[in-house]
């Protein structure tokens, strides 16, 4: 498949793992940017192709965090876009032999899952981790839960949020440590939506 044949919304997720989207938010005009080197003039104003019209990048982004699209994208023009498990998950089975980007495209993955297993690692390494693996769950304080997401009682909800994604992310596909996440944000809702009441 060559980047002719993909959505504009497949292709503004690819731009979103090109730019770090694994494990950070990336700002609207950097996707633009890039999304432009991926399929150039594909975002180009009618009239002067070489111009990105970041109105069509816009939609193009929400279109990919809709449901109906896989859901591929999180986040919003003001915070910036991240890659949700499907998108992380959709990036990994592109056929990177039949794109022009092959060898761009195969780093960035091979990083993003680099990256993933680092984090797979820390979470294991945690004391949540143990507590639940040895059935015993019930004994995860909010120190080790603040532990495990790497979040402290300081942290804006913006900056929690992030962390939340990332271990969302990092969670996804591996069984043990999706139950303990969660069992967590089960059991820690008022850390994970401050605004719920309980």
């Amino acid at each position: 498949m060559q980047t002719e044949q993909l959505a504009n919304y497949q292709l503004v997720t690819i731009a979103v793992m090109l730019l770090g989207g694994d494990l950070d938010y990336v700002d609207t005009e950097d996707i633009a940017i890039k999304v432009n080197e991926v399929a150039p003039e594909r975002f180009g104003w009618r009239k002067y192709p070489d111009r990105i019209d970041l109105d069509s990048v816009r939609v193009a982004l929400r279109d990919a965090k809709k449901p109906k699209n896989g859901g591929l994208l999180i986040g919003g023009n003001t915070d910036g876009w991240m890659l949700s498990p499907g998108g992380m998950r959709w990036c990994e089975a592109l056929d990177l032999e039949s794109m022009k980007l092959q060898q761009p495209i195969r780093y960035r993955r091979d990083s993003i899952a680099a990256n993933l297993e680092a984090e797979r690692i820390r979470l294991r390494q945690s004391q949540a981790y143990h507590f639940f693996e040895k059935g015993r769950g019930d004994a995860i304080t909010t120190q080790d839960f603040y532990q495990f997401a790497r979040v402290n009682e300081y942290f804006g909800e913006k900056a929690r949020q992030r962390r939340y994604a990332i271990v969302e992310n990092a969670v996804a596909g591996d069984e043990m440590l999706s139950k303990l996440w969660a069992m967590l944000k089960i059991h820690f809702q008022k850390e994970i939506s401050p605004d719920v009441n309980t």
